[in-house]
């Protein structure tokens, strides 16, 4: 579907950027930016009226794909001297052009805390993504209690109190906010979510449009849903999959429990958020991707989210959880290098079907290999000395960058 628009969205554009301008607009206001392509918005420059009144507004982590946000002549081009159509300016005594919102209303101090631990991967042995300027820490809320906020240093960041409003800290607890719950399979997990949901409904005084159930792998989402159906069911409690069971323009529905997965939840809030299958985000060769979801899943929650899963992925996730509470919701890490940063970029990106094809076909070769070692069917020191040098090599190169 992404695919889809952009290739709209091109075909389009190509028909028309030779043709005079034809301001259709006065105004316009892009929300969800991240998610659009680059000539959707040379469309919207181009239909907009002077002196182009164009706002958009975007999340960076909540980019489902890729991690950039493009640069402004990336995303509306440049004029016949090659100048950038529009540069974004902060100039004394004008409206800023370019703003930062700093107060988060929509999400808990700790669920925010935990999603940005969680989508950089900040407690796993490697970081997964980490912005282009570790200024951009301070701009999204958050204050450096120890250490410095400098490239390859390492720093401590805590939530900055004027960054949230105070209601949170006043009606909640952080233990009661944020949970997350691993299970030994997939059963145990969807009997536990059922349970909650009733005792939310119950003894919490939720009402069940104050519920929201994230399946993150959009894939398997609508089979799955079925048994969350189920489960609650037998609770006396109705759910439905929205954009499926229900209207694709309705997420909620009064006195149903509504389920989505993670693409049609954006843009989509409650105050109490389940998350399962969380299992999902733990790893893989597009970290990136996977991780965002996670943060994006996690900051639908209004109040309270439940992170759940299972398996052995699961105990990843709650052990990357447990880290941030340990640490009382502070960010501690090291900053990399612009270097490192491209490195880890390099490693966690999307990939192409053909390179998913050929991973996969030489993870299978090197499990057959190692297998053959195992039971003395291959000896590495019969192997072709070229090959025994790339091994060794690797090895050196892998441990060296451990060591680092």
């Amino acid at each position: 579907m992404e695919r889809a628009f952009l290739g709209v969205c091109e075909e389009l554009w190509s028909s028309v950027k030779e043709r005079p301008d034809t301001p259709l607009y006065d105004a316009v206001l892009i929300d969800e930016a991240q998610d659009l392509p680059w000539p959707f918005f040379h469309l919207v420059y181009k239909f907009a009226a002077e002196p182009k009144r164009i706002v958009w507004a975007y999340d960076e982590l909540q980019n489902l794909s890729n991690m950039e946000m493009p640069s402004t002549d990336q995303l509306f081009g440049v004029d016949a001297q090659g100048r950038p159509r529009v540069s974004l300016l902060n100039s004394p005594g004008q409206a800023r052009q370019d703003i930062i919102l700093p107060v988060c209303y929509s999400n808990t101090p700790w669920a925010l805390t935990l999603a940005h631990s969680l989508g950089f991967g900040i407690y796993r042995e490697e970081l997964v993504q980490h912005f282009d300027e570790p200024s951009l820490w301070h701009e999204v809320g958050y204050d450096v209690a120890s250490g410095e906020l400098e490239f390859g240093r390492q720093v401590e960041l805590v939530r900055r109190s004027t960054s949230y409003p105070s209601y949170f800290v006043d009606l909640l607890q952080p233990d009661d906010a944020v949970k997350c719950v691993p299970f030994n399979n997939n059963v145990e997990q969807t009997e536990w979510v059922a349970k909650s949901i009733a005792k939310n409904l119950k003894h919490d005084e939720l009402e069940p449009d104050d519920i929201l159930i994230i399946f993150p792998d959009s894939l398997t989402a609508n089979r799955l849903s079925k048994q969350f159906v189920d489960a609650l069911g037998r609770h006396g409690i109705r759910s439905h999959m929205a954009g499926v069971t229900t209207s694709t323009d309705e997420m909620f529905t009064p006195n149903s429990v509504a389920m989505s997965h993670i693409y049609r939840a954006k843009g989509n809030e409650a105050p109490m958020v389940y998350v399962v299958n969380c299992q999902h985000c733990a790893g893989g060769y597009e970290l990136i991707k996977v991780r965002n979801i996670l943060f994006t899943a996690i900051t639908r929650s209004r109040a309270w989210v439940r992170l759940c899963g299972y398996g052995e992925a699961m105990s990843e996730i709650k052990r990357e959880f447990d880290a941030v509470v340990q640490h009382g919701f502070h960010l501690s890490f090291k900053i990399p290098t612009p270097g490192e940063n491209m490195r880890l970029r390099s490693i966690h990106r999307d990939r192409s079907a053909s390179e998913r094809a050929e991973i996969r076909k030489a993870e299978k070769g090197l499990e057959q290999f190692l297998d053959a070692m195992e039971k003395g069917e291959v000896a590495l020191e019969l192997l072709p000395p070229e090959l025994q040098r790339s091994l060794r090599k690797l090895l050196e190169r892998t441990a060296t960058e451990n060591d680092t």
